[in-house]
């Protein structure tokens, strides 16, 4: 090869254009043969390759091919060069002990070069300090990484490496954002996206997107976080970088999972776990199994969710890694303490307390709280006082007011040490605890924060003992207190995607409104709470709330009596006060939900503007022979048009005896449906039906015609219809 085409090749190395770099090469080869250095340089180039396209391991088995080769060719510089290519691989696989050991290999040879001024002596110095802030970085000693990418940054930047110091500046960018210096990090980050556009480098470009994304995740600008992952998934999708990939899809899921998204989260998660699983990264795996497993949590699935965590406990990976073991068994440990399994849930949670108090885990990266020694204390102290288990409180209490004093600047600290002391002393018998403990929660549920989850748990708890005060004094105005932190609680929940608290906290409303003996808007605030749950895949959640729904229908008499007796608001208090323990209303009970369907009884479709019946099936041998019955029918019907008109909402079911009815218009069309048991199935069968129809009957267009021209629906329709009828309302 002339020097004019080694130079060309060389200079292409060096802007990170590994394959064209490899055709020149190849080119040369078909018309004479290369000479021992050209081989060298090709598998050299070779190892590079199969790094950017996420063939780790091929890339390690080229680096050991390189290494005895160039040993046998005493070429020391090829050599180092070998050891920088395998570590490069070896860390994307996450062997970091074994990355320590070659870099340290690669070091020991670089120290036997004389001429320690040169531009390859100090190319590859500057590489060799890269690859040991990469594994400190990796391996959580964050400062010791930004030690090691400033003193590479220095050396590229001396010998005009804009190829080094891209990466440089890229990894240096995640490791400022790690420690939350995120606008440092972002400086980085866009100086790097500068130099990969400047030489063209594509990967470049995509890590760069990929990381400012994340830094946008983690600060709340999910929908820049989201425009920048979509950006990356146009850009690699074509050129097959399948590693970069995984990243994009992580950022992905976990945007739509702030957003409350969850089936978009979903099946991001699970495309990525496909991948990684398919390309062998196994390092990733255990990481996808918890992502899927939070979809699953928020949804309210915990025993579906579990069994995800469970998988990642039985990666070998996981024993490796000593910062995400605990975020796992922190997390399982919390669970069980949702399914009521205090033991297994204590077992877990001390667990994972004990790794973090090893390492010294105050705060994780990312500033992320949810993954430290404060916050594992804290769901310890919480499982405890839910469960009487007031042995060692003192102890953890304590622990968590020691970290508070070492560090005085992290305020979520110090709030979480006061959120639980507050929890110990709500759980006292005495006043005056109580009275300190409400002091407390409410002046965390008026502070600034950043954690939203700490607001949450001091409002909530305050609700609690608001309630309580209400027991005691049925003094009318607590009510109003009640309700301004119900509306605070809704607008966190609002501004933070968070839709199961906001499903919740509408149930907590309903609750209260029946305390006033508002059963109107108590029905419609749980249909609020229904709608929301099902509209972002809260399914259990959705069925909770329709069961409470059903309950209430049943037991309208007891409210009326309750109306008309005129019964003092202490004694409702005093009558219905376990409904109104916040924080144990929903999870506990939504494995406890009723199993029984529906059982058809009438469906019908009908034009409410004159009353046409364009469609009717009464089921089996059930007749609708109760005149009550379709008086009711007709009543709901009226209802459902002047709530359906009003701007408050609607409510979508009325009872009759043991007959429900639910009702939902969608056009110009009322669809009615008659049954007894529960009414979340039915709901869900005719939501079905009436997607099914839509899009059979071009958005409803073949029924506005028979309308329009007063003759009956087709034939054909009417044959669909029936069938579908069989296929959804009939199927249990």
């Amino acid at each position: 090869m002339s020097n004019n085409k080694l130079s060309e090749v060389e200079q292409l190395i060096s802007y990170g254009e590994y394959k064209k770099a490899l055709d020149l090469l190849n080119a040369t080869e078909k018309k004479k043969q290369l000479s021992d250095d050209e081989i060298l340089l090709k598998k050299y180039i070779q190892i590079f390759i199969h790094l950017d396209e996420g063939e780790f391991q091929k890339g390690r088995d080229i680096a050991d091919d390189l290494l005895v080769d160039s040993i046998k060719k005493n070429n020391i510089l090829r050599s180092i060069d070998a050891y920088i290519g395998k570590t490069e691989n070896t860390i994307c696989l996450g062997f970091y002990e074994e990355s320590s050991e070659l870099i340290q290999k690669g070091l020991d040879l670089l120290l036997n070069i004389k001429n320690k001024s040169s531009r390859e002596y100090k190319y590859r110095k500057a590489y060799i300090k890269f690859l040991k802030a990469r594994i400190s970085q990796d391996t959580h000693d964050i400062i010791k990484a930004i030690k090691f990418f400033k003193e590479s940054y220095e050396i590229r930047k001396e010998i005009d490496d804009k190829f080094g110091l891209l990466y440089t500046l890229l990894n240096w960018g995640v490791s400022m954002s790690a420690i939350g210096d995120f606008i440092k990090g972002e400086k980085y980050l866009n100086k790097s996206l500068k130099l990969a556009k400047e030489l063209n480098n594509n990967i470049g470009i995509i890590w760069s997107w990929i990381y400012t994304g994340w830094i946008k995740y983690h600060i709340g600008e999910l929908d820049t976080a989201l425009s920048l992952a979509n950006k990356c998934l146009s850009f690699y999708e074509p050129k097959n970088y399948d590693y970069t990939s995984t990243h994009c899809l992580d950022l992905l899921g976990n945007c739509y999972l702030a957003k409350g998204n969850l089936k978009k989260a979903l099946f991001y998660f699970e495309k990525n776990l496909e991948l990684r699983l398919k390309k062998g990264y196994k390092n990733q795996i255990a990481q996808s199994y918890y992502s899927i497993g939070k979809v699953y949590r928020q949804k309210g699935e915990l025993k579906r969710s579990l069994a995800y965590y469970n998988k990642v406990l039985k990666s070998t990976e996981i024993e490796e890694d000593p910062i995400a073991k605990p975020t796992y068994l922190s997390t399982i440990g919390k669970i069980y303490g949702e399914l009521g399994d205090f033991q297994k849930a204590k077992k877990y949670l001390l667990e994972a307390y004990d790794v973090l108090q090893k390492r010294k885990i105050v705060v994780y990266r990312y500033l992320n709280f949810d993954i430290s020694i404060a916050k594992t204390i804290h769901y310890i102290i919480d499982l405890s006082v839910n469960n009487n288990d007031l042995e060692d409180m003192n102890y953890y209490l304590e622990e968590l007011h020691k970290l508070s004093n070492q560090f005085p600047n992290l305020k979520q600290i110090r709030q979480l040490y006061r959120l639980d002391k507050a929890i110990i002393l709500k759980s006292s018998s005495r006043l005056m605890d109580k009275m300190e403990a409400w002091t407390i929660f409410k002046g965390i549920a008026e502070e600034d924060t950043n954690d939203h989850e700490i607001s949450i748990e001091a409002m909530t708890n305050l609700c609690e003992l608001l309630i309580y005060e209400l027991e005691v004094t049925g003094n009318n105005e607590l009510l109003k207190e009640i309700e301004e932190l119900s509306n605070n609680l809704l607008k966190i929940s609002k501004s933070q995607y968070l839709y199961h608290v906001m499903v919740e906290t509408y149930f907590f409303k309903a609750k209260i409104s029946l305390l006033k003996l508002n059963i109107d808007n108590a029905r419609l605030l749980l249909t609020k709470a229904q709608k929301i749950a099902r509209d972002h895949d809260l399914f259990r959640l959705a069925q909770k709330m329709s069961s409470e729904h059903d309950s209430l229908l049943a037991n309208l008499d007891q409210w009326d009596d309750l109306i008309i007796k005129k019964i003092p608001l202490q004694e409702r208090v005093n009558y219905s006060r376990h409904e109104f323990l916040f924080s144990k209303m929903i999870r506990s009970k939504i494995d406890k939900l009723p199993n029984t369907k529906d059982i058809p009884v009438y469906f019908v479709i009908l034009y409410p503007y004159d009353g046409r019946c364009l469609y009717s099936k009464a089921f089996e041998d059930i007749t609708i022979d109760d005149g009550n019955l379709i008086a009711s029918f007709i009543s709901a019907i009226n209802l459902f048009g002047k709530e359906a008109l009003s701007s408050t909402g609607s409510i979508d079911r009325i009872r009759h005896g043991d007959y429900l009815i639910i009702l939902q218009s969608k056009k110009d069309f009322l669809f009615g449906y008659v049954f007894k048991g529960q009414s979340y199935s039915a709901k869900a069968k005719l939501d079905k039906f009436i997607e099914n129809l839509w899009k059979k009957t071009d958005n409803f267009h073949i029924l506005d015609l028979s309308i329009k021209s007063h003759l009956e629906i087709p034939e054909e329709t009417r044959n669909f219809i029936e069938n579908l009828v069989n296929e959804i309302i009939l199927t249990n």
